[in-house]
């Protein structure tokens, strides 16, 4: 099974384009830097709003479960190797053996999801969406101990890994030891020492050989093995060594093959429970992702927003979480660690000392439109974003930076239309991009919707980009959008 995770296709209204305005994708960057394995970093790389409540309320339930367990117990005990992807891809290969560093690897996370799965299950208290996920995993005990006991932790195969590799490592040893002791013999010997270049052993694919004066080439019988870049020295296998050597080719061969047959039967006993490697692997990511959610709660002190099933969309004391410092410091940490490459050190953070100012949003029944006032980097836009992204981070499954009491609607589409994406190559003005982008809303609108529009009607005349944005507004509103609208205008204020 391929273990990889493309995103799901965006709903109506939630186009990348949203996501990007709303600086959802920088929350998710923050996420994946939550993660503690490969496969949960991966897999929340393509968390998407969803836009069925059935569907969000269990993710936010088991976002909660998460924060409650890592008050409770301390956290997740998951770790795994930067390369699991790749070692789940060779395990799915019949018949090849995963090196020795990866079956450490692959016993390493195994026995953390099999820890995290005993801490979630011996809690007392009430944690249904982890405790089920701990019981769809398996144990895999046996076959990690039967990987650290014929794996040293260097990543060597043990000796004791199996009688007949003993028997052969101990034959090489000595054979090797004689080998040793007959070419010190040629060092140390007056008739034959003189005819070295180096007073060294060396080795020579694979044969041990002497380094002798290419001149002295007959004085002592052997093999030549090859000459150096100079011709001067020649790489010489003594006759009274080549049949050690070649006991020591063929003992080498025959470790080598013994030590494959080692890993494969490792592998092998992986590879045999296919169907629970796959289920603990799920619940071992699902895992991470819920302590990733969990952990990003706490960094944006974030709480389970109700879902309003009568529309109300009411945010208390909201916060815009990438302006809350530690986010921004993770999210810059982010960026500098993906640029790093040449020179550049840690990323700086823009976020205020103290953390944002606090806002409410509400549009409470009866009420679906929210205009907002005020001068200039008075913090409108921000307060505009601060409600779209709190939308999306809900309908993701995110705690969101607010108070207790908070409750969202879950919207089938969220429109934005913030900034400008003049374009001389489409031949749009400033203005003709938002016409053309809110003649878009109006034609994807699915109801619950939620429309935010920053500078209503603004990019011509005055007077005219009142009317206009007021009629936006109103048309908006007429065909049950909640709007959530800044301006200067007067006619719309």
């Amino acid at each position: 099974r391929e273990h990889t995770t493309s995103p799901p296709p965006i709903p109506t209204g939630m186009h990348a384009a949203v996501l990007q305005a709303l600086e959802f994708t920088h929350i998710i960057d923050v996420l994946r830097g939550c993660a503690v394995t490969p496969l949960g970093a991966e897999r929340l790389a393509g968390l998407r709003p969803l836009t069925d409540a059935r569907k969000v309320a269990p993710l936010l339930a088991a976002t909660s479960e998460g924060v409650r367990f890592n008050e409770l117990v301390g956290g997740f005990a998951l770790a795994a190797p930067a390369d699991l992807a790749s070692i789940l891809a060779s395990l799915a290969v019949e018949g090849r053996a995963l090196e020795p560093t990866r079956l450490l690897g692959l016993a390493e996370y195994l026995e953390s999801v099999d820890t995290t799965r005993a801490a979630i299950r011996r809690t007392e208290h009430a944690f249904p969406i982890l405790k089920a996920l701990a019981e769809s995993g398996a144990s895999f005990r046996g076959e990690i101990a039967e990987t650290r006991h014929k794996i040293e932790p260097s990543g060597e195969v043990a000796d004791g890994a199996s009688p007949e590799l003993k028997s052969v490592r101990e034959r090489l040893r000595r054979q090797r030891t004689r080998l040793k002791g007959t070419l010190e013999s040629f060092l140390r010997s007056r008739d034959t020492a003189k005819y070295l270049q180096d007073q060294v052993v060396t080795d020579r694919n694979g044969r041990f050989v002497l380094v002798v004066r290419a001149e002295h080439r007959s004085a002592i019988p052997g093999i030549v093995h090859g000459s150096s870049s100079s011709g001067a020295s020649l790489y010489l296998e003594p006759l009274s060594t080549v049949e050690i050597n070649n006991d020591i080719v063929a003992l080498e061969q025959q470790e080598a093959e013994e030590v494959r047959r080692i890993l494969l039967a490792l592998t092998d006993q992986y590879r045999r429970r296919a169907l629970d490697l796959q289920r603990t692997i799920e619940a071992g990511t699902e895992l991470d992702v819920i302590q990733a959610k969990a952990r990003l709660s706490a960094l944006v002190g974030g709480v389970e927003p109700a879902l309003a099933g009568d529309g109300a969309f009411e945010l208390l004391a909201a916060r815009h979480p990438l302006l809350i410092p530690a986010v921004a410091q993770r999210l810059a940490d982010a960026r500098a660690a993906s640029a790093r490459g040449g020179e550049g050190g840690g990323g700086v953070s823009n976020a205020p000392e103290n953390g944002p100012v606090p806002v409410d949003v509400k549009l409470i029944p009866g009420t679906t439109v929210l205009v907002v006032t005020g001068p200039n980097t008075g913090g409108k836009t921000v307060a505009l974003k601060t409600a779209g992204l709190l939308a999306l981070m809900a309908q993701a499954g995110l705690h969101v930076p607010a108070e207790q009491g908070s409750r969202v609607p879950v919207f089938r589409s969220v429109f934005a239309d913030i900034g400008d994406e003049q374009s001389i190559a489409a031949n749009l003005s400033t203005f003709s991009w938002h016409m053309a982008n809110i003649v878009q809303m109006d034609r994807s609108l699915a109801l619950p919707a939620l429309v935010l529009l920053d500078e209503a009607g603004a990019g011509t005349d005055p007077v005219e980009g009142g009317a206009l944005g007021l009629a936006i507004v109103d048309h908006l509103r007429t065909r049950g959008a909640h709007v959530v609208a800044t301006t200067h205008y007067e006619p719309l204020k």
